[in-house]
């Protein structure tokens, strides 16, 4: 009997890390051309557009389609009969080493106490690798990148057991807490039972499910989920989740555990089927028919018509899952939405005329600008995280200036994926990333500096008031990092590389950057707390 060899392991990693990153799979591809089609609400069918568009350039030009591209999760299926003389473990890390380099992935691991960035997303603990065993010799090996944007969504409780009935209140008030935050539609993960941590690595295996294998239990908690109207990117619509997947296992008479996964839109994942001493022949065949399933979509952006008459998604997923119709004769989920969430009108007041915008900006352009209208911008904007404004607040503290101007300045929440290039950088992805994170931080830098708009995705609790009259929030479409990349001219300068790649600020040369939605005006209106506020009803 053949071995696998280690450098065999190794380079199918490497081939389903770039497949993970760059492709979705069909059924997740299917489940956001019905939630497009099926989409009443004007902006929320903007930002399903953005996301399929995005789709089909990371899978056209082989880039990520995100520029947050996880921590590397693998689930590692071991044939009882399977000869394995090497060290699996080290084989997926080297292979997790050569995808950063050649996919290339954004270096996202870091020492959780010095937050030191180990440069190739390994680590202590890192790449995250479970076993399990089945029959025959063959070893599967599945990848299943994850985003801290979703992940940092996720919760966990432990109930008692007279509280089953209280599963369902807990799964949909951590859906509603999340709003905008995970790049919804989500699919949402849910483990129930076993213990602590049992019930969470139920919950993330659970997102590897086809999209439409869900129960009758699953259905009801979708149903529930959607009802919220929290929509694409939380401002607002019918399809809030993709699936809802349920796991269970037996647990102690006198515990009930509950944990939810969140996964974003894109739901990453690629598998590779090995046996002793054979090639990479076994690869998933799943994304051979990712690049049919959307590139009519870039064409003309004619999506529904072309996917109804073409490949007739909606009428498979009706006739498969047959979720539209229970949804629509059971539930009613379309006429609950158009009586309780009035939200298309409201948003799209004033959008008829996009505003056109150069940087810097001036109060004079921020005033003008309305909750719900679309934004392009042109000029320079400034790349800022988490450790980007502690470091501009340190320096500001101290009475030191700043290596960069903030005068009528645009602040992008956003941790690009660069490369290094003879001619600098290129910019590889630049999405959004969750800007509640800089929440906190934010009032002081505006008292400081007049930054006139802030970039991000999710919005940022309770900051209507320090924006008043200052600055305006402006909503990029969540995850479409691949989108992105064509409106990014130029990368003009960076500062603080010590911080690492994602928290350093880029210095971007942008032109017609958006289609970005004010999310949060300067008049005091706040779209993401009003859909939050109809959720809550």
């Amino acid at each position: 009997m053949n071995a696998l060899k280690s450098q065999l392991v190794t380079d199918a990693v490497e081939e389903i890390i770039r497949q993970a990153q760059t492709k979705l799979p069909p059924d997740v591809v299917e489940g956001l051309v019905v939630a497009r089609d099926t989409e009443t609400d004007k902006t929320a069918t903007a930002q399903l557009d953005a996301i399929l568009e995005n789709i089909f350039i990371a899978d056209d030009r082989a880039i990520p389609m995100c520029q947050d591209t996880g921590i590397l999760v693998f689930f590692v299926e071991i044939g009882r009969d399977a000869c394995i003389v090497l060290d699996l473990d080290w084989a997926i890390r080297e292979g997790v080493k050569q995808a950063t380099n050649s996919v290339p992935l954004r270096p996202n691991a870091v020492e959780p106490l010095t937050r030191l960035n180990s440069g190739d997303n390994t680590g202590d603990g890192l790449p995250d690798i479970n076993y399990s065993f089945k029959d025959g010799k063959d070893i599967t090996i599945t990848v299943a990148p994850k985003g801290a944007g979703s992940e940092n969504m996720s919760a966990f409780t432990m109930l008692k057991p007279s509280q089953v009935g209280s599963v369902k209140d807990f799964v949909v008030e951590t859906v509603q807490k999340a709003g905008g935050m995970p790049c919804p539609p989500i699919i949402v993960g849910v483990g129930i039972g076993g213990s602590f941590d049992k019930s969470a690595r139920l919950a993330k295996r659970s997102l590897l499910r086809n999209l439409g294998d869900m129960d009758e239990y699953e259905l009801e908690l979708l149903e529930a989920i959607n009802s919220l109207g929290i929509g694409p990117m939380g401002l607002g619509g019918r399809t809030t989740a993709l699936a809802v997947h349920v796991e269970k296992a037996h647990c102690h008479t006198a515990s009930l555990p509950v944990a939810v996964n969140i996964q974003c839109w894109a739901n990453r994942h690629a598998s590779v089927t090995l046996d002793a001493g054979h090639d990479l022949t076994h690869l998933s065949e799943q994304y051979k028919t990712m690049h049919h399933l959307t590139e009519q979509h870039s064409n003309k952006h004619h999506l529904v018509e072309q996917h109804l008459n073409e490949h007739h998604l909606a009428e498979r997923h009706m006739n498969k899952h047959q979720l539209a119709e229970r949804h629509m004769n059971k539930h009613q989920l379309a006429e609950q939405h158009s009586n309780k969430h009035q939200l298309a009108e409201q948003h799209m007041a004033g959008k008829n005329v996009p505003h056109h915008l150069t940087t810097p900006l001036t109060q004079d352009d921020i005033m003008e600008l309305q909750a719900g209208d679309i934004v392009y911008l042109s000029g320079t904007i400034y790349t800022a995280r988490d450790e980007a404004h502690l470091r501009i607040l340190e320096l500001t503290d101290g009475g030191k200036p700043l290596p960069f101007d903030l005068e009528g300045a645009v602040l992008y929440h956003c941790g690009p994926l660069m490369q290094k290039n003879k001619g600098g950088w290129r910019t590889v992805a630049a999405g959004p990333t969750t800007s509640a994170r800089m929440t906190d931080m934010t009032l002081k830098v505006l008292e400081n500096y007049n930054v006139r708009a802030i970039i991000g995705k999710g919005g940022m609790k309770n900051i209507a008031p320090v924006l008043e009259d200052r600055c305006v929030y402006l909503a990029y479409t969540g995850g479409c990092a691949a989108l992105a990349v064509d409106m990014i001219k130029d990368v003009r300068d960076v500062h603080w590389l010590d911080l690492g790649m994602p928290e350093a600020v880029w210095v971007l040369e942008v032109e017609n950057f958006g289609p970005l939605i004010v999310g949060v005006d300067a008049k005091g209106r706040d779209l993401y707390e009003e859909v939050s506020g109809l959720a809550l009803k």
